[in-house]
């Protein structure tokens, strides 16, 4: 039988009732009855072996007997064990949270057994956020179609709006250009209420850095006007294939979960959770034994790997598109800058790319409360 060697954690000095943390991971509770080999009270931090163990009060494991140990015995290797980790963090991430929710019930994500992500495993199949991919046409495979309030497009000189006027840049006065109409009935799962999504911008204060939301028209819009583009002179974003309107094909809505980096920006605004520990900034310092036969090493860039692999294992093939997606977490490609209003963090709602926004993208979020009516979007070029 396996030693319980352990370090004392806790200890009441006047009912020598206490608590000691087994290297193995898991707690033992003792009480004076069971410290009849030491002269005194052990202190906090004593090492110490613990012969026999008895349920006690609330199922609690009681030890029958603790002993000093011997002064040969070697100390424990540095870090967390990983049973005491995984007490330590019942709840694995808060992407489900931070998406806004899809309407249709999906069956959860069906993923391999894997004894390193066990404790959280049911969790991270039913809270796998919904995504629905959206096609935008590439330069290489273009789609062009003659816009229509019914449809969903991308680029090109017309929109469908609630006014029959082209929005224009609140900083520099220009018009601003053409990004992306959803039709209404591809956002009813999403946001109830019959209204589509208008998204225009001025890549000319965008991508000198200027943040002012009046740099964008972001708007759930009732398409009732044909609108078109003016004509400018000086190059723009929508030069060339741009001016076309081209043709958003939107797939199947499918369970996705978000990459380790979307975990790693996040541990920044949760990181008491367990998928921030694990991918996080902050020192992580695990150890030993590896639940996992075929990870021997804790360490960040071993779990991220492990954890890479175990959800690849039940991903669908990758989206037939590419543009955006609705739903889901942020793609962020820089760091995690969710906006917040007066009802608190913001909802993730689009994440638009489409040529346009280089190698970033135009992410667009709802208030959680759906109380305010405007959008909040952030833009990463």
């Amino acid at each position: 039988m396996a030693r319980l060697i352990g370090t004392v954690v806790a200890l009441d000095p006047y009912d020598a009732l206490g608590w000691i943390e087994l290297d193995g991971g898991g707690r033992v509770r003792f009480g004076g009855s069971a410290l009849k080999g030491f002269r005194a009270q052990p202190g906090v931090g004593t090492r110490v072996e613990v012969r026999g163990t008895t349920p006690g009060f609330q199922g609690a494991t009681k030890a029958v007997m603790v002993v000093p140990l011997a002064p040969s015995e070697p100390p424990p290797p540095p870090g967390t064990p990983w049973p005491t980790f995984v007490r330590d963090h019942p709840r694995f991430s808060d992407a489900a949270d931070t998406s806004v929710p899809f309407a249709r019930p999906l069956p959860p994500l069906s993923l391999p057994p894997d004894a390193l992500f066990a404790p959280w495993q049911r969790e991270i199949e039913d809270t796998a956020p919904v995504v629905v991919a959206l096609g935008v046409p590439h330069a290489s495979r273009l789609d062009p179609i003659e816009a229509h309030a019914d449809l969903s497009f991308a680029h090109g000189r017309v929109a469908f709006l609630d006014e029959p006027r082209w929005p224009t840049c609140g900083v520099c006065a220009r018009p601003l250009e053409m990004c992306l109409q959803l039709a209404p009935s591809v956002l009813a799962d999403w946001l109830p209420g019959g209204g589509g999504l208008a998204v225009a911008f001025c890549f000319h204060c965008g991508a000198s850095g200027d943040a002012s939301p009046e740099i964008a028209h972001v708007r759930l819009v009732t398409p009732r006007h044909r609108v078109e583009r003016p004509a400018v002179t000086e190059p723009s974003a929508s030069s060339g294939w741009h001016a076309q309107t081209q043709r958003v094909r939107v797939a199947p809505p499918r369970r996705a979960l978000p990459s380790t980096l979307w975990y790693r920006y996040r541990s920044e605004h949760a990181p008491t959770l367990a998928a921030s520990a694990l991918f996080g900034y902050e020192a992580l310092d695990l150890a030993g034994p590896s639940p996992s036969p075929d990870l021997d090493a804790l360490d960040r860039e071993s779990l991220r790997d492990a954890y890479d692999d175990w959800v690849e294992a039940a991903s669908r093939s990758s989206d037939p598109w590419d543009g955006g997606h609705l739903g889901g977490v942020a793609r962020w490609d820089q760091a995690d800058a969710t906006p917040r209003c007066t009802h608190g963090e913001m909802q993730h709602l689009l994440d638009y790319g489409g040529g346009q926004f280089l190698d970033g993208a135009l992410h667009v979020f709802v208030c959680r409360a759906r109380a305010c009516e405007q959008l909040a979007w952030v833009a990463e070029f």
